[in-house]
């Protein structure tokens, strides 16, 4: 199986990152960022050094992974509006970026949702904003897949606790409803433990044949409080699926990569610190069968 991690989840120095990875036998790097700026928004400066390092290092480029359309709200944003449109420079930006790293995946995240998508007998017209949301979106995602399948790009959607795609369930119809090829799903763990989906096998299978990345991460999630707690992998709700969900992937002879995700910020610790709590059973269980 391949395994690696996003490199500013071990430090903003791009450079650094690498070698840490490196030295934890993690052999491909997600790029999210390095510099305190996110994929898609570095001067062209910074994108050179971005592509001479990685093309130094010898390090494959797992995934291209911005922020795209993640803080918009699905209802009222239009492809005209500003915030539309850069984002959808920063996709182009990040598309580009992936060609010349050797990457043909793109991370984006599908617009912040409302409470409720769908509703029938009356919960359309109280809950669910007369069911426009989920057209909304698949109109809102017909440039940046047009672009995708210019550039022989797969955009890789993330399951996301707060956007339209915050199920293993939804990802898998916005994927169905779009129906291209140049669409397919980042799994986030972490993130869709408050879907309150069961990882394995519920979750999985519901995406499985859509699957080409996996953003992997632990927490403590409680819905009836609307509370999240990230913690090191295998200490959060993840811990009793990450053997089933491993053994299912080798399985399945899954293609991709999976990905160490550090979001986990103990009191006290640096980033580096808290990512090598949670890397050592990563590569245990996710790493080479032994």
């Amino acid at each position: 199986m391949k395994i690696g991690a996003i490199t500013n989840h071990v430090s903003e120095d791009l450079r650094y990152s690498l070698s840490v990875l490196r030295d934890l036998g993690l052999s491909y790097a997600e790029f999210c960022g390095a510099w305190n700026v996110s994929a898609g928004c570095h001067d062209l400066a910074q994108t050179e050094e971005i592509v001479r390092l990685f093309s130094t290092s010898g390090f494959p480029v797992s995934c291209v992974s911005p922020l795209p359309f993640y803080r918009l709200p699905v209802l009222s944003t239009e492809v005209t509006d500003a915030g539309y449109q850069e984002d959808l420079a920063i996709f182009r930006r990040s598309v580009a970026l992936a060609r010349r790293l050797g990457t043909k995946l793109v991370r984006t995240l599908p617009f912040q949702r409302p409470p409720v998508i769908f509703g029938v007998n009356g919960a359309e017209r109280f809950l669910a904003n007369q069911n426009r949301a989920w057209p909304k979106l698949l109109h809102l995602y017909e440039d940046p897949v047009r672009i995708a399948e210019e550039n022989d790009i797969t955009i890789a959607v993330e399951t996301g606790f707060d956007t339209m795609a915050s199920s293993c369930a939804l990802a898998a119809r916005m994927v169905r409803d779009i129906g291209s090829k140049n669409l397919r799903i980042m799994l986030d763990t972490g993130n869709n433990l408050y879907s309150t989906e069961e990882p394995y096998p519920e979750a999985y299978d519901l995406i499985r044949e859509y699957l080409v990345h996996i953003q992997l991460k632990d927490a403590r999630v409680d819905v009836k409080t609307g509370s999240v707690e990230f913690c090191a992998l295998g200490e959060g709700d993840l811990a009793e699926y990450l053997g089933p969900l491993a053994d299912a992937l080798r399985r399945d002879r899954y293609d991709g990569v999976v990905s160490l995700e550090n979001v986990y910020r103990p009191a006290g610790e640096s980033i580096e610190a808290s990512f090598r709590r949670s890397a050592g059973k990563f590569v245990e269980i996710f790493g080479p069968a032994k």
